[in-house]
């Protein structure tokens, strides 16, 4: 539950053009343009990007919150020094936990109201990457319901240890069930993977309905160890292809 009501705080703070703006900073984080060091203030972050105090604090709390900047002594922040073998090992302990869950909902059963509840997430995914709007617009929506999908299965799954577990990696760089990492380099691209990884989803609530708790389990795995691959791919991509970043 604690999970969940964090998680619903974030959402009423941040609107779409917040996570935009949280997006770009983790984007520049991770393809090297801001670099570990010197420090990031809220002004300097506001004259970047042409925008108020008011969400840079919020996208800068956010960041914080996913490991990637911590605050320094006095005021501002510093860029976390990413090592990628590090993050990739931490989300191998990350699949095998998200893995857990899923497999201990299927042995223990479901309940009707969180497979309701998880289905109607992905039929409102499906919906959302069907619809008419913006690439942010979908971004958001995305990463709003991915989040709940995976937490409500975290948090449902009949196994505390398993939450207090992942509790100490949530600050290490991108490990929040929530950190989404996506770029509108390749928009059609993007789209499709969203689709499967949403395909996915689907897969794995049958095989936890079906009581089949090695598939869902192995499923959930090959799901969240997809997200490291994925940004890695992603980053090199807009290092390639992106020439007007704002700095």
């Amino acid at each position: 539950e604690n999970l969940l009501l964090e998680r619903q705080k974030d959402n009423d703070l941040i609107s779409t053009s917040d996570k935009r703006l949280v997006g770009e900073l983790r984007r520049l984080i991770l393809d090297g343009r801001l670099l570990p060091g010197p420090k990031i203030t809220e002004i300097q972050i506001a004259d970047m990007f042409d925008v108020s105090r008011t969400p840079v604090k919020l996208a800068l709390r956010t960041l914080e919150v996913e490991g990637l900047i911590s605050k320094r002594e006095g005021k501002g922040y510093i860029i976390v020094n990413l090592n990628e073998e590090d993050v990739f090992k931490a989300f191998e302990v990350r699949g095998v936990l998200e893995g857990l869950a899923a497999g201990t909902l299927a042995k223990t059963g479901i309940s009707s109201q969180l497979e309701q509840q998880l289905l109607k997430i992905i039929e409102d995914i499906d919906k959302v990457l069907s619809a008419a709007l913006s690439f942010d617009k979908i971004v958001s929506n995305y990463d709003d319901l991915n989040g709940l999908f995976h937490t409500l299965i975290m948090s449902k799954c009949n196994n505390d240890f398993i939450d207090s577990a992942y509790s100490k990696l949530r600050n290490l760089p991108l490990l929040q069930l929530r950190s989404l990492v996506a770029s509108g380099v390749k928009v059609e691209e993007e789209l499709m993977r969203f689709k499967f990884s949403n395909m996915q989803h689907r897969l794995i609530l049958e095989a936890i309905k079906k009581s089949d708790s090695q598939r869902a389990e192995t499923l959930m795995r090959e799901h969240a160890n997809q997200v490291p691959i994925f940004s890695k791919i992603l980053t090199e991509e807009v290092r390639q292809r992106t020439n007007d970043w704002p700095i």
